[in-house]
């Protein structure tokens, strides 16, 4: 049996990692409206009105899946919302898979948090939902997101040709089997 109950809240050393909720949308909306926080984002920054419609969708797969993405805080603040992320059922390709995502405040970079909620998320995705494998989708020209999949164990998978007359999008990936070898 799964104890959804224990993957919300979860704390980590620093971070409280809490079930997303729509009454985020302020802090998402400055988070995902912000250039600096889009520049590897071929879409660009999201307005308030589509941040909101993406808000409902990673509340809803709470609701739907009982997990998903969480509004991460500071354990020492927690009503500071430093960004967004963790793992969550995605079409990626022609295949569905758990996607692990994140988007930090641009004033939190360099810190260590994406690192810090990611070995979160995939403790969550193997330990707790018993799940195959993780993926992360990731631009090519995204080299802080790279090494953040790679620090946690993820390698270089696949590529998808997802964004029209740009470079193909990288799939990294990390199976329960590898991520179990990493803990021993």
């Amino acid at each position: 049996m799964i104890d959804y109950a224990s993957l919300s809240p979860l704390k980590t050393e620093r971070l409280l990692l809490r079930k997303m909720e729509r009454s985020d949308i302020d802090s998402a909306a400055i988070i995902h409206g912000d250039p600096a926080t889009n520049i590897h984002n071929p879409t660009g920054p999201r307005s308030r009105e589509t941040t909101r419609v993406l808000l409902d969708d990673w509340a809803g797969a709470w609701e739907r899946q009982h997990f998903g993405y969480w509004t991460i805080c500071s354990i020492d603040e927690p009503d500071q919302v430093l960004g967004f992320g963790g793992i969550m059922r995605k079409q990626i390709g022609d295949f569905s898979g758990l996607n692990i995502y994140f988007r930090f405040a641009a004033h939190t970079w360099g810190k260590g948090y994406a690192t810090e909620m990611a070995m979160a998320a995939l403790h969550a995705a193997f330990v707790v939902l018993a799940e195959d494998a993780v993926y992360g989708l990731v631009r090519p020209a995204n080299i802080p997101s790279r090494r953040t999949l790679e620090k946690v164990g993820m390698q270089l998978y696949s590529e998808v040709e997802d964004v029209p007359g740009e470079a193909a999008s990288l799939i990294y990936r990390i199976t329960r089997a590898d991520y179990l070898n990493r803990q021993n």
